[in-house]
């Protein structure tokens, strides 16, 4: 189609865009506008909108529940400081431990400490006390396979006087039937809304146990026992668990544990029980205190001079007679030791503690008879101040029932003395005993 001028209709080229007949431009132009002059305006005044809402936002994200989760360790920072929160098994408040490994043997039960260690991050003090005002509750749980034999139990949280270092602690109980994997988690919820969780994963393994006794082993003698005590010490692993049952006689030679855990029970024919004269002495040694040395039903008869037994290593005496010596039962060291429903009669001292830096493995004393001694029961030292329980227990006839150099917290509230009042208060060094 042929190309015209719009303004005076003369012939153009297609390409043209000017007309030579008139002069004048035949494309149609467009004219720009000004900006209405109220938008720079409008946008000015909603610009303190905008900035109020992002101080809010950035505020909400800050003052928001949070919630952390850490495999033994969270930093947590709130108004009042920044803290280390630390779970762990240990008398240390600064190693997390993620993952707890222990052996259950042939105990019924086994109970183990979960310490809640609260520092503050930049002096490593202990913050506690600014940390605890601000809790609104915690709770542990154990997270593990719904079939297990034997699950898996934990305590309530709380303060325990044998690790005042520690804010809280609950305790697990297991046994060896006990399945793993498992998961203690803590829950602390904060008063700001904020929510911590504790994680550590629990792996329980049953040891191996060797029974013996005289089926199987020759414990003929001091020296026959002997020999069989150092096998198991150089042959089997310090987490296996030994028995030893051991046959109605005397021995009369000395007999020494080196390190290793042993468990003795003795047995009774003819009104003849296990007898030893010439005491047992225990060894400490790199794994001491890692597990227990049971002695159960066993008599220890001296002749007025010597240890009965002498402990530089874990011990609980269950159902044993400490008799003519001039100590019967001795512990030293770096060693928590423990005595029940026990007789020590005719000793110049019965129960003598005098240990240190150790945690407290069992507070109970109990069931004890302290008859005819020149002191009943000595505390020189004891490795914490936990409260020990002597319940049960009977003093009768001794030159001193209690003397406690220490100042041992000791519940005698219901313990025996007879010729005397009922004891009704727990008992400490300085005060009157009946």
């Amino acid at each position: 189609m042929e190309k015209t001028c719009p303004h005076c209709g003369a012939p153009l080229p297609k390409e043209a865009a000017f007309c030579p007949y008139c002069a004048r431009c035949i494309n149609s132009r467009s004219v720009l506008k000004r900006p209405y002059p109220g938008m720079r305006k409008t946008l000015w005044m909603f610009l303190p909108l905008f900035l109020a809402a992002a101080v809010f936002f950035s505020i909400f994200l800050r003052t928001r529940p949070r919630t952390y989760d850490g495999m033994g360790e969270v930093i947590y920072t709130d108004k009042s400081g920044t803290y280390q929160l630390v779970i762990n098994n240990l008398k240390d408040r600064y190693t997390p431990v993620p993952v707890y490994e222990t052996m259950a043997g042939f105990e019924e039960s086994y109970r183990s400490p979960i310490w809640l260690y609260v520092s503050d991050l930049e002096t490593g003090a202990d913050a506690s006390e600014p940390f605890m005002q601000n809790l609104e509750s915690v709770g542990v749980r154990i997270d593990q396979p719904s079939d297990s034999p034997s699950p898996i139990q934990c305590t309530k949280p709380e303060p325990k006087d044998f690790n005042t270092d520690a804010a809280l602690v609950s305790l697990i109980d297991y046994t060896r039937e006990s399945s793993c994997p498992a998961q203690a988690v803590w829950t602390l919820s904060m008063k700001n809304g904020d929510t911590i969780y504790l994680r550590m994963d629990l792996s329980i393994s049953p040891s191996v146990i060797y029974n013996f006794s005289s089926d199987n082993a020759d414990l003929s003698d001091s020296r026959a026992l002997q020999a069989l005590i150092d096998w198991a010490a150089e042959e089997t692993n310090p987490e296996d668990s030994v028995i030893i049952h051991l046959p109605a006689i005397t021995y009369t030679e000395p007999i020494v544990l080196k390190e290793h855990a042993v468990n003795l029970t003795g047995s009774s024919q003819n009104g003849q029980r296990t007898t030893f004269t010439g005491g047992i002495q225990m060894m400490r040694g790199e794994t001491s205190n890692y597990s227990i040395s049971y002695f159960t039903g066993i008599d220890f008869v001296g002749d007025g001079t010597g240890v009965g037994i002498s402990a530089a290593n874990r011990l609980w005496a269950k159902d044993c007679r400490f008799s003519n010596w001039k100590t019967g039962l001795l512990s030293f060291g770096n060693v928590w030791m423990n005595a029940t429903d026990c007789t020590f009669e005719n000793n110049s001292v019965g129960l003598h503690y005098n240990s240190e830096n150790v945690t407290a493995g069992d507070t109970h004393f109990t069931g004890n008879h302290f008859i005819g001694n020149g002191t009943a029961l000595l505390l020189e030292n004891v490795p914490t101040d936990v409260l020990m329980n002597f319940s049960g227990c009977i003093f009768y006839d001794n030159e001193a029932d209690i003397d406690n150099r220490c100042n041992q917290p000791i519940d005698l509230s219901q313990a025996e003395f007879p010729d005397s009042l009922p004891v009704s208060e727990t008992y400490e060094q300085g005060e009157d005993t009946p």
